[in-house]
């Protein structure tokens, strides 16, 4: 009967021993994309006119430091609108990126099959957001749509409302 008894308390002993650790496991450290430095949520305006616009640059499903995607379909030149929506080779190190004649895939832009993109470049903390003068990075390149090259600079989302209703 101890015998018994014994081997009951070091089962129980041993499953508490099981259940302890490995529930002290530690949750696994979620690292950037390959392209984190250039991506993010923008807010631009094109060729230094109008209202600014949401621009998104990220990572592509590779998950590689040699591309990434670009997009944004209501970039405004005047009353045209630009769709565009395409991936773009990045110098991450340099924190650069540029395109030629890439495919345009965005829905909303069937007039433009194509677009390039000339002197692409993130300033780390190169401006501050329009209103909360907080330091954020800057985003400049050219854009080139049927031949037409249209200036687009802005800034990073800051994180305050106010600079993103600017």
């Amino acid at each position: 009967m101890k015998m018994k008894k014994n081997i009951i308390i070091n089962a129980i002993m041993l499953l508490l021993l099981v259940v302890v650790t490995s529930s002290c496991k530690k949750d696994q450290e979620i690292g950037g994309t390959a392209v984190q430095t250039l991506s993010g949520d923008w807010y631009v305006r094109v060729n230094n006119t109008g209202a600014y616009m949401a621009l998104y640059t990220f990572n592509t499903s590779a998950n590689v430091a040699t591309e990434m995607w670009v997009q944004s379909t209501a970039l405004k030149a005047g009353t045209t609108v630009i769709g565009v929506k395409g991936k773009v080779g990045v110098d991450v190190s340099n924190q650069t990126f540029s395109a030629t004649n890439t495919a345009n895939i965005a829905t909303t832009s069937s007039s433009i099959p194509t677009f390039s993109v000339a002197n692409g470049r993130v300033v780390t903390n190169g401006t501050t957001g329009p209103v909360s003068k907080t330091p954020t990075d800057s985003i400049s390149f050219d854009l080139i749509v049927n031949g037409v090259t249209y200036k687009v600079e802005g800034y990073h989302k800051t994180g305050f409302m106010l600079d993103e209703q600017h």
